[in-house]
């Protein structure tokens, strides 16, 4: 491309620009329609749009900030724009590419610092022996319940097993709260605006001590149930290290430890949207018994119909398995229980069925299975190995 093709600009094309730039950029499910539009009016050039998506979809993904009448009026300047008999030979490449320029200009050290921050639970898998809850301030409350209740006040302070905390950060910035469960615990939360979380052992779950903006958005590390408090003027986002789901109000599962090879949403009552932390991505959309699996291998989105049971049951102090491979099973309970499961030989191919109660202690548990999996337990001072 000649840079003398983008050089300069009309002020209501500089304008255009740095709007649509704000607009696709975003990583928000829904930014499809507007493609969909423009691809409608103007087939004939699929090609050159088709290598502006390119260009754009190089950019780090930032919040979506235009709304869906300021996307239509974006639309509108676009086909404004296509009166000229010119537009869509270099000009629209020189658009696609003035949106390059002015990110890359005005906003690159803004995305570089964002894109170090897009996910603030990077150090997940941290071994900790309290839990503890981080507020946006630095200051930390720890606790050391097997079970904790956490609820978060209108005033977007918290109570922690009745014992109140008072939240003295800024509620003008940004800044997040982080609620970190070790392996072996368990707590649920209830959040200002009635939304409830069930966070499993080995979680972290970071949300803001209000939400002001138009939406609601968490961070999850690790494994959650949620029950959404339904407002349709602010829904409810849950970003994961690869996925985001969007949801209004519905009850839904959601598994992303950083060691598992997938990520997994299952859908008990509502329909979420689901899709991965990229521009232009593939979203995926669930009813009630659909699962979303992400792939981290390979990247890939896809989804299959399961029985809900064996996904949500831990909220209510059991696991439900149906041909499971052993090995998944061992690593859920070293997670639950925080004990590690030493495997001698090989259980690949060793399959489990059947519902454990996890008000059992871990050695009953595990003899449990041994009875149908045709395993050997051995213990030792506490450890536990198992042989095929």
């Amino acid at each position: 491309m000649q840079k003398g093709n983008y050089q300069k600009f009309s002020t209501e094309e500089f304008v255009l620009d740095k709007e649509f730039s704000v607009w696709v950029s975003s990583p928000d499910l829904e930014k499809d329609l507007f493609w969909e539009k423009f691809l409608a009016d103007h087939p004939e050039k699929s090609v050159q749009i088709r290598d502006a998506a390119l260009i754009i979809k190089s950019l780090q993904p930032i919040e979506p900030k235009v709304s869906e009448q300021q996307l239509n009026q974006i639309l509108q300047k676009v086909k404004a724009q296509d009166s000229t008999k010119s537009w869509f030979g270099y000009r629209w490449v020189r658009f696609a590419a003035g949106i390059v320029l002015i990110i890359s200009i005005g906003s690159l050290i803004w995305l570089s610092v964002r894109s170090k921050n897009q996910f603030p639970l990077e150090s997940a898998n941290e071994q900790v022996m309290k839990g503890k809850v981080i507020f946006a301030n630095g200051a930390t409350k720890e606790f050391d319940t097997e079970q904790t209740t956490i609820k978060q006040t209108t005033s977007g302070g918290l109570t922690i097993n009745n014992d109140t905390i008072d939240d003295n950060s800024d509620k003008e910035t940004s800044a997040m709260n982080r609620i970190i469960i070790p392996y072996g615990k368990r707590s649920d939360i209830t959040l200002a605006d009635g939304t409830h979380i069930w966070l499993n052992s080995g979680s972290q779950l970071s949300y803001p001590s209000e939400f002001k903006s138009d939406s609601r958005e968490v961070f999850l590390s690790g494994e959650a149930f949620f029950d959404v408090q339904s407002n349709p003027d602010k829904p409810f986002y849950v970003v994961t290290q690869n996925i985001r789901i969007k949801v209004l109000g519905t009850r839904f599962n959601v598994s992303s430890y950083n060691e598992d090879n997938t990520t997994q949403t299952v859908l008990v009552e509502g329909k979420v949207v689901a899709g991965t932390n990229k521009l232009f991505a593939k979203t995926i959309d669930l009813v009630p018994g659909e699962r979303m699996i992400y792939d981290k291998s390979n990247e890939n989105l896809s989804k299959d119909r399961v029985d809900v049971r064996l996904f949500a049951s831990w909220v209510s102090g059991y696991l439900i398995f149906e041909n499971e491979p052993i090995t998944e099973v061992y690593k859920k309970l070293e997670r639950y229980y925080n004990q590690q499961i030493a495997i001698e030989g090989s259980l690949e191919q060793i399959t489990f069925s059947g519902k454990l109660d996890l008000k059992d202690n871990i050695k009953d548990v595990l003899e449990n299975m041994s009875f149908a999996s045709s395993v050997n337990v051995l213990e030792n001072n506490g450890s536990f190995t198992i042989k095929n």
